[in-house]
C-alpha cells in the first residue's frame, strides 16, 4: 500500500487504478465539494434551500406540474416532495389545487413571490457559473464540456 497527496489531500493507491485516473477523481471530488459549498454559501445569502431551488425551476418551466411527476423529475419520494412543498405553500411561493379532472392530483403553481424568487435565483446561478465556468477560456469550457459528456456516459451506462 503506498500513499500520495493530493493537493492536501492523502490517498492510498488502488489495485487496478492507475495514478492519472485516482488524481483525476480526487480533483473531480474536491472540485464537486468546493461546488456544493458555494452553491449553499449563495443560497443561504438569499434565504433559499438549496432543494427548493430545483424544485422552483421545475415549476417555473413546467406551472401546473403534477406533485407525483414533480416528486419523480427531482428523483425524490412523494412524502419528501409533500414536506418540501408544504414548507414552500407555507412561506408564499407556491399554491397547490386539485386537478380539475383528476382530484386525485394536486397540481403545483408559482405564485407571483414565488417567481420572484425564482428570478432571483436565476441571477445567483448565472453569477455561480460566471465565478467558476465563465472564467475558463471558451476553448477549455468546450473540452471540459465534452470531457464531462463523456464521463457522464460511462457512469449512466451502470445505472
Amino acid at each position: 500500500m503506498h500513499t500520495e497527496e493530493c493537493g492536501n489531500m492523502p490517498f492510498v493507491e488502488l489495485d487496478g487504478v492507475d495514478p492519472v485516473s485516482l488524481r483525476v477523481f480526487h480533483v473531480l471530488f474536491r472540485t464537486m465539494r468546493f461546488h456544493r459549498q458555494l452553491m449553499f454559501k449563495m443560497l443561504s445569502e438569499k434565504e433559499v434551500y438549496p432543494g427548493q431551488v430545483g424544485c422552483l425551476w421545475i415549476i417555473s418551466s413546467n406551472d401546473g406540474i403534477a406533485q407525483r411527476d414533480l416528486a419523480r423529475r427531482l428523483h425524490v419520494a412523494r412524502p419528501t416532495v409533500t414536506v418540501m412543498l408544504q414548507k414552500m405553500e407555507k412561506a408564499g411561493i407556491i399554491t397547490r389545487r386539485n386537478d380539475d379532472d383528476d382530484q386525485r392530483l394536486t397540481r403545483i403553481y408559482l405564485t407571483e413571490a414565488g417567481r420572484k424568487l425564482q428570478n432571483e435565483m436565476n441571477l445567483v446561478l448565472a453569477d455561480f457559473i460566471k465565478i467558476g465556468i465563465g472564467q475558463m477560456p471558451a476553448d477549455d469550457q468546450l473540452e471540459f464540456e465534452r470531457l464531462l459528456s463523456v464521463l457522464s456516459s460511462n457512469i449512466s451506462k451502470k445505472l
